[in-house]
């Protein structure tokens, strides 16, 4: 059964009509779906998604719907707000809800909070890792490279945002955590950011010495991963 692609032309127009800003959520919410592409803009990322059949006109609505471009459901994709909710309850859902509770979470956050929350990680990040003036999804990403933040590894998380004070994103998170011990299924999709940094290897190619300690850090990170991604669904409101 062949999967209906989305044209050329929507995907273009689609990214003509982002800012920088929802460009950056929307490449993160994709990271577990296309990890050998990190640093991919939204264009070569969504023509990427659409080559391996994983971009649907369903998909490219539930990721405008997460970074709230509903006018563009409307105007581009032909579908309503409500449509797309009804389908993430009733299907398979594209994006993980870890990557969606981080891109909630960076949302909620204004530059003060970030700047609050990045300071917090200067024990953390270590040498030459500066988290100051950069997105709080850029300091997740940095987070999961060093492993310290995961779908099963929020500790963290909660501590630096108890410290600044925002106990109501401090709360979402525990949401989150309550919903995925409560889970009878998994989605082991979650592919952190030292994967994805990994070079795709020939069996016949020898490992240097960097890439053999990045295999064994990988392979140490996969034995602690698991996504646990079920929270309930929760239509946003206006």
């Amino acid at each position: 059964m062949s999967v209906s692609r989305v044209a050329a032309a929507v995907i273009q127009q689609v990214e003509e009509e982002l800012d920088e800003e929802e460009k950056e959520t929307l490449v993160f919410l994709c990271r577990d779906l296309a990890p050998d592409l990190p640093s991919a803009d939204v264009r070569e990322l969504l023509r990427a998604l659409n080559d391996r059949d994983q971009l649907t006109l369903a998909a490219l609505s539930e990721l405008l719907y997460r970074v709230k471009r509903f006018d563009l459901l409307k105007r581009i994709l032909k579908t309503e707000r409500a449509t797309v909710e009804a389908n993430l309850i009733r299907n398979p859902r594209l994006v993980s809800d870890y990557r969606v509770l981080m891109a909630e979470l960076g949302e909620d956050m204004d530059k003060s909070d970030v700047t609050s929350f990045s300071f917090l990680l200067t024990d953390y990040m270590g040498r030459g890792k500066k988290a100051v003036d950069k997105s709080f999804l850029a300091v997740v990403i940095e987070l999961e490279k060093l492993n310290l933040v995961a779908p099963d590894q929020l500790d963290l998380l909660e501590k630096c945002l108890k410290n600044i004070h925002r106990i109501d994103l401090k709360k979402k998170v525990q949401k989150y955590r309550q919903a995925a011990l409560g889970a009878s299924n998994f989605q082991p999709n979650y592919v952190n950011a030292v994967q994805a940094s990994l070079p795709n290897l020939s069996l016949l190619e020898p490992l240097s010495c960097q890439e053999h300690q990045a295999g064994r850090i990988l392979r140490h990170g996969i034995q602690r991963k698991i996504d646990f991604s079920f929270l309930l669904f929760t239509p946003f409101h206006l």
